[in-house]
């Protein structure tokens, strides 16, 4: 197949970086005791793709019971942030990746899909040096569904020439939704993503990865 496009996730797909941020959600609820880590980091792990302040939301409801108002909400995202950032920016890549796009990025148009949130995204991107390779670097201000969708709309494509690269249950749906064409990339078989979607395609890594 001649592909019009190729959409990526970042964490997990591009970058070794999930477990810098489990890492992070595990350090901020650690004053509630053993028993709630464990179940943050448990849900945050087969939740990849989830935004954090969903994850923020989701946890506070769920495993506190307490309210969770704006203003905390936001005080949360921002130590996250300050937590995350300077290890999933030297965070190693997934075996290939780079290479990968290195070959493939003047031959079909890349763009990336990320929950992460855009500012931090774009600083993420530029001071790894993989701006080059993206037409557009979208983060979590829309739905990775929606984005997708924004994306093939903005640049006039058709969804079934079209390929995501992903590691979660939300990248994988946001594909299905827009009749894009998916690729798992996942550690391996017991990855949380091949429970909800066993039936697909997947690579270890890059190195690994056949397409057509």
């Amino acid at each position: 197949m001649r592909y019009e496009a190729f959409f990526f996730d970042f964490d997990g797909v591009l970058a070794d970086s999930v477990e810098v941020k489990t890492r992070a959600f595990a350090r901020l609820f650690e004053r509630y005791g053993h028993d709630i880590v464990a179940k943050v980091v448990d849900h945050h792990r087969k939740n990849g793709g989830m935004t954090r302040a969903d994850k923020f939301r989701y946890y506070y409801r769920e495993f506190l019971g307490k309210p969770l108002d704006e203003v905390e909400l936001q005080r949360l995202c921002d130590d996250f942030s300050r937590l995350v950032m300077d290890e999933v920016i030297t965070a190693p890549g997934i075996l290939g990746a780079n290479e990968f796009l290195e070959k493939w990025y003047k031959q079909v148009p890349c763009f990336m899909v990320s929950a992460t949130p855009d500012e931090e995204l774009l600083e993420i991107v530029s001071r790894r040096g993989l701006e080059i390779y993206f037409r557009d670097i979208l983060g979590s201000s829309r739905s990775k569904q929606k984005n997708v969708k924004f994306l093939l709309e903005k640049h006039g494509l058709n969804p079934e020439k079209c390929l995501f690269f992903g590691d979660a249950e939300s990248d994988y749906r946001a594909a299905m939704a827009c009749n894009v064409n998916f690729i798992g990339i996942v550690t391996g078989p017991d990855a949380p993503l091949l429970r909800v979607a066993p039936g697909i395609k997947w690579a270890p890594n890059f190195v690994k990865l056949e397409i057509q």
